[in-house]
């Protein structure tokens, strides 16, 4: 049951990772002069870092982010949240841990996105959205990093115990 679950949801986030990937590559990148995204910036941004971003978005182009923002990321971080979850859901305590830290990261990521959309849809922008976004995206990337790592760790032991009681 729970590997049946894990690859469901492994599949479904791959499939939602790709289509955010083509639609990104195909319709964002190139209207906005190949200028990154707010939320690819692993250590952060200011308005400075994604006005030529910002400014580059053309109504389809940004219709095309704003669905990227508001479903098919939203699916994919469900998805890899609960994979992540499911994979660590075995042997000892940590399981709680992983599954624990899975669910910050979807709910820091998810707050990310809501405020992603509030800077790309309010046109003009401000120090605070672009804060709040910024602060969001570190947290995101920091709270999934330790959920892997704690993963890893967490199979390791795993698995260390099933070949220690061989």
């Amino acid at each position: 049951m729970i590997a049946r679950a894990q690859r469901l949801a492994g599949w479904v986030a791959l499939a939602a990772y790709l289509w955010m990937g083509a639609v990104l590559y195909l319709r964002v990148l190139p209207a906005t002069a190949w200028h990154w995204p707010p939320d690819f910036y692993l250590t952060g941004y200011d308005a400075q870092n994604i006005a030529p971003f910002l400014a580059g978005l053309d109504q389809s182009a940004k219709d095309a982010y704003t669905r990227v923002l508001a479903v098919h990321d939203r699916v994919f971080i469900v998805a890899l949240a609960l994979w992540l979850a499911l994979v660590g859901w075995r042997g000892s305590g940590l399981r709680i841990a992983v599954a624990g830290l899975a669910l910050l990261y979807a709910g820091i990521d998810l707050a990310e996105n809501a405020a992603l959309l509030d800077v790309v849809r309010a046109g003009g922008l401000t120090s605070a959205a672009v804060g709040a976004a910024h602060h969001l995206t570190m947290a995101k990337f920091a709270a999934l990093y330790l959920c892997v790592l704690v993963l890893i760790v967490h199979l390791r032991r795993t698995a260390r115990d099933v070949y220690d009681s061989d």
